[in-house]
């Protein structure tokens, strides 16, 4: 993704030195904010607008007006139905258990793989191959402070550890049964709804599914399962994943899961 990177408009030496920082790590133009709006900057460079703001967070302004940023989004609501069901969709498809660890191949906002954090209690490494997504991301984790309901998980917080990597690179360079659980959550395939808080990241997110090449080295990997989160449907339109059981959902969500 070719963005743009600058400041809020009154800048600390640390904002400044941040944008300078994202500018030479993405291979982005960086522009002074003075009283420019961001309306004006992504008319002339044609690009969204990566900005640092306070505590060095990040913002990625869309094209189509979208605000992508780090939040917790629907963890907290599905950490709260945890705590008070014992139960949760993502950590059936896994059989997760505590001590156990996950591989997130597709980290995206990280919402998956802090509920595997919170279960298992052990460090969850999160691939993410877009390098802006990956730095909003990996600054959220860092900074964001857990508040009310959500305080319970702010240990999950410090154990997702983002790699900046395409996870099919990644995989093809670790050992065999190096990992519990292998996760996927590509882009859902033509998703019949609007989902508001996905809908910036879905604007600027990889769009790419699981390739058969991709799931044989995930197999390989883990020691116990790999894990599909895919829009309902989805299985019947890519035969390679004929071997693979589906937990049944009440959602438009689904599972798709192997034992290995």
């Amino acid at each position: 993704m070719e963005v743009v990177v600058t400041t809020d408009r009154r800048p600390t030496p640390e904002m400044i030195a941040e944008a300078q920082r994202l500018s030479s790590e993405l291979g982005a133009p960086l522009v002074k904010r003075r009283h420019r709006t961001l309306s004006s900057i992504k008319r002339e460079y044609k690009r969204p607008v990566l900005v640092v703001g306070k505590d060095l967070n990040l913002t990625l302004h869309t094209l189509k007006g979208q605000k992508l940023f780090f939040h917790p989004g629907l963890f907290k609501i599905r950490l709260i139905n945890y705590l008070e069901s014992g139960k949760e969709s993502m950590v059936e498809a896994m059989d997760l258990k505590e001590g156990e660890t996950v591989l997130d191949c597709n980290l995206g906002l990280a919402q998956d793989a802090l509920m595997a954090a919170f279960v298992s209690k052990m460090p969850v490494v999160g691939l993410e191959k877009e390098p802006v997504i990956y730095e909003i991301v990996k600054r959220g984790l860092e900074t964001f402070k857990p508040k009310g309901r959500l305080k319970v998980a702010e240990f999950a917080y410090s154990l997702v550890r983002p790699v900046l990597a395409d996870n099919y690179q990644f995989l093809k360079a670790q050992p065999d049964k190096s990992y519990d659980i292998v996760y996927f959550s590509p882009m859902f395939v033509k998703p019949k709804w609007k989902d508001g808080v996905m809908m910036p990241f879905r604007e600027v997110a990889p769009k790419d599914f699981v390739s058969p090449e991709v799931l044989r080295e995930a197999e390989r990997v883990a020691r116990k399962r790999v894990v599909i989160k895919v829009n309902k449907g989805v299985k019947e339109l890519f035969p390679f994943l004929s071997d693979y059981l589906s937990l049944p959902s009440s959602t438009r969500i689904e599972y798709l899961y192997k034992e290995v």
